[in-house]
């Protein structure tokens, strides 16, 4: 071979060589690859995460796509699969704003999509620091949840409700289909705060019904608010309940028994057992169970049952157990003081587990969920002892404990292999023959609550600590 021929064939493949090398590992040419994002701007805001949504895409295959916020220290590659080759990729990345940037900055976020060929093309989206993401604030004034209306007094809901935003509101919506209502209130001028205050009419039937109450926001990405109050037209109350908190008390913060339900009804004749833990105990009864209003029932100067928020409270001169009747529609009330004669459940917080029952000692903890510690296996309720109640040492009828809830809570206080057991049931009843009842499910904010758990009343107490 001549000198000529060799250089040649050299020259050959040393451009083969290297075309090779450039196109990824002998993949062909193709078309650049694409990228369609979701937004061109994006809001966050320090200390939260924002997501870079987009759809990837390339006629022979996708390799790589890399992220890129320099002044972030955002530098990330995502690298695709070449066996088989990936034609399509949905972006979902999330990112979290470090909490020393200000709310004012903004920056370039920068998307570089590469392909198997070594294609590459660059997209870029502005990201801005102010974004604001809270749902407007929806505050009731009247109706509160499950407000009771009283159709012998007055067929009329006055509702009376605030709402405030820190990025302005757009409008405001008040709907009822079974009442007709729908009012559409369209804000101009985007206020942070708006009133919103009308009376409707009622219907004469009694009935139940769903106010749901919308606001939107004036944000560039619109934040929605939403609330639903239920609400309880009738011409007779269907409950009753005591109330032994003073007034302005917020009675949602408990998890169970504040107010405490009705024992038994005769029409509008409410009986309640109550125990008054002090001397000159004060009460009240409510028509509703989230509020002092609208039906708040106590004493006027005279001394006589009244419907009325102002009233004083009526008290119970000395400590321990009572029977108490009221009629709400008469405005008829009565107070015995009584000795209960119920069995006392002694010394439980030194129970013993035992196959045998005759050696057995009874212990109550509880078995359920959203109480830290607990499950539905009495075994697991006798060795959780932190779960384990004792006798209140002020009153031989009740057990004491604390639990911590971690959310929407149900349960059954329980000893050896569900005895003796109190199943808890709807509004606070803690009973030991709960028939066809099933266990009621109690939201409540996580945190640590007292416990109390009365085997004369057959109510349960659990209240923030």
């Amino acid at each position: 071979m001549n000198k000529l021929s060799f250089l040649f064939l050299l020259t050959f493949f040393t451009i083969l060589f290297t075309g090779c090398q450039e196109n990824e590992a002998d993949f062909p040419s193709s078309d650049n690859p694409t990228v369609v994002v979701s937004t061109n701007e994006i809001y966050g805001a320090p200390n939260r995460k924002f997501e870079i949504k987009a759809t990837l895409a390339d006629d022979l295959g996708l390799k790589n796509v890399r992220i890129q916020i320099p002044e972030l220290n955002l530098d990330k590659v995502i690298n695709f699969a070449t066996d088989p080759l990936l034609t399509s990729y949905d972006l979902s990345y999330f990112f979290e704003v470090p909490a020393n940037r200000g709310a004012s900055e903004g920056f370039v976020i920068k998307l570089t999509i590469t392909d198997v060929s070594g294609n590459a093309i660059d997209q870029n989206i502005n990201l801005r620091l102010d974004g604001e993401f809270n749902a407007p604030a929806i505050s009731m004034i009247t109706p509160k949840e499950g407000a009771v209306i009283l159709l012998s007094s007055s067929n009329k809901l006055p509702v009376n409700f605030v709402v405030n935003d820190d990025s302005g509101i757009d409008y405001i919506q008040v709907k009822c289909a079974a009442l007709g209502i729908n009012e559409m209130v369209q804000l101009t001028g985007a206020p942070q705060s708006y009133t919103f205050n009308k009376t409707y009419t009622l219907p004469v039937t009694a009935a139940q019904y769903v106010l749901t109450i919308t606001a939107k926001d004036k944000f560039a990405i619109p934040n929605m608010g939403t609330l639903n109050i239920n609400i309880v037209a009738t011409n007779e109350y269907p409950a009753i309940y005591l109330c032994d908190q003073p007034k302005g008390t917020n009675l949602t913060t408990d998890a169970v028994g504040v107010p405490m339900y009705f024992h038994e009804k005769v029409g509008q004749d409410f009986e309640f057992k109550y125990y008054a833990d002090t001397d000159n105990k004060q009460i009240y009864f409510l028509g509703q169970e989230a509020d002092f209003a609208p039906h708040c029932f106590g004493l006027n100067a005279s001394g006589n049952l009244i419907d009325d928020v102002t009233s004083s409270a009526i008290v119970l001169p000395t400590k321990g157990y009572y029977k108490i009747k009221v009629n709400p529609s008469t405005l008829v009330y009565t107070v015995t003081k009584y000795t209960p004669s119920s069995k006392v459940w002694a010394d439980v917080a030194n129970g013993l587990w035992h196959d045998n029952e005759a050696l057995r000692k009874p212990f109550v903890s509880i078995a359920g969920g959203g109480i830290q510690g607990a499950n539905w296996d009495t075994w697991n309720a006798w060795i959780q002892t932190g779960l384990h109640l004792a006798n209140n040492p002020n009153n031989p009828y009740q057990l004491v404990g604390e639990y911590t809830l971690t959310g929407t809570m149900e349960g059954t206080f329980t000893g050896q292999w569900w005895s003796p057991s109190w199943r808890l049931i709807k509004n606070g009843i803690a009973t030991m023959s709960p028939g066809a009842n099933g266990n009621a499910k109690y939201p409540a904010a996580p945190g640590v609550y007292k416990v109390i758990l009365d085997t004369e009343l057959e109510r349960a107490f659990i209240t923030k600590k």
